[in-house]
């Protein structure tokens, strides 16, 4: 039953097989597939692993009917079996798709009560234990919901009775949310054989950010972080993300970056392949630097600052000495130990009031 949380699952189907899912490979399999489809038709909403709602209004004046659209859909996806369904809202045409055959289309027409009576519950997108309780009150197929009131579905489940009841009478009111364009640039290699050797791994990240900017869409662009998947031997997938200290527009600045991070790191297992992506594309082309020392100095701090709190998600352990009241007789009020916070760009609010919060030296 889909929802139900893998220990109940095994336990009660104790020859059951778990399969770790490879979710990263699927991610990057799925996002070519939205690519292939967003050439054809722009409304693209992704809402979930392998599910997505294509916006057709329109388009038939560009493609002809729907069984034209619907052909061009599944040829643009012709490695998966790809189930379509067409509705008047995306409900409708999510349970269609349930109905359809591999490589084909389920279209609504008529009544929504009908065409939902049978279905069974299970298949409402709906949080797991709602879909139990319904099972308890004998509620089994969406015609069943449907023969309620929405006032009592409500008074006895919640909001989400609600929600149910509307389903199961084919009421939808959500929109349609295009998935918004992210630029990335992405390059894959298969190794000869699997492989540890670092040097064979930073010749084949060289490889591929040479092929990556080499790329148009990479011309005078810079790449502000690196995304590396390997298939592992007898192991799950690796994946590393390495952010750059500052955007890279070669591949010589991006394999330094690359290189420094790998050379820190150990692989699980000899590694099958590798698919690198480089994301973060700006257009940016350079900075203007301070010709006084101490605000450049204080500018590099704070993008320092900056890119620790990237990659430890936590804020960065740096701290500073302070003078507060020099002129004070009592020692521990004349200096202070506070922490760095780039939070705020009047330099001298960074230190406001933290002096009574941290360990105090007196110098």
């Amino acid at each position: 039953m889909s929802g139900m949380p893998l220990t109940e699952a095994t336990a009660n189907h104790h020859d059951a097989l778990v399969i770790e899912a490879d979710t990263t490979f699927y991610d990057l399999v799925f996002e070519e597939i939205i690519e292939r489809l967003k050439h054809l038709i722009p409304d693209i909403e992704v809402a979930g692993p392998g599910l997505v709602y294509v916006g057709i209004w329109g388009v038939q004046k560009l493609y002809g009917d729907d069984a034209h659209v619907v052909r061009l859909l599944a040829n643009a996806v012709n490695r998966f079996d790809l189930r379509i369904g067409v509705g008047d809202n995306k409900w409708m045409a999510y349970a269609a798709s349930l109905l359809s055959r591999a490589n084909s289309a389920r279209k609504v027409t008529g009544d929504r009560g009908q065409f939902l009576d049978k279905f069974p519950v299970d298949s409402l997108p709906v949080p797991f234990p709602l879909i139990r309780k319904l099972h308890a009150f004998g509620l089994k197929t969406m015609g069943h919901i449907a023969d309620i009131q929405r006032g009592p579905m409500e008074a006895q489940f919640g909001q989400i009775g609600g929600i149910a009841w509307e389903l199961s009478n084919g009421i939808d009111n959500r929109p349609l949310i295009p998935k918004q364009s992210v630029l990335e640039v992405s390059e894959y290699l298969d190794f000869p054989s699997p492989t540890t050797n670092i040097t064979t791994i930073f010749l084949a990240v060289e490889n591929l950010l040479d092929r990556a900017y080499k790329r148009t869409v990479l011309s005078d662009r810079f790449a502000r972080q690196a995304n590396i998947h390997s298939q592992v031997s007898r192991h799950t997938p690796w994946t590393i993300q390495i952010a750059f200290k500052d955007p890279a527009n070669n591949k010589n600045k991006a394999l330094f970056a690359i290189k420094s991070k790998l050379g820190t790191v150990s692989f699980p297992g000899p590694l099958e392949d590798m698919h690198l992506t480089l994301s973060g594309i700006t257009g940016e082309v350079g900075r203007q630097e301070s010709m006084w020392r101490d605000v450049k100095r204080d500018y590099d701090l704070q993008e320092t600052f900056k890119q620790l709190n990237r990659r430890l998600k936590v804020t960065p352990p740096i701290y500073q000495v302070r003078e507060l009241e020099p002129w004070s007789r009592i020692p521990e009020r004349r200096y202070a130990l506070v922490q760095l916070n780039t939070k705020n760009d009047d330099k001298e609010s960074h230190y406001e009031n933290t002096y009574s919060k941290t360990s105090i030296a007196g110098l």
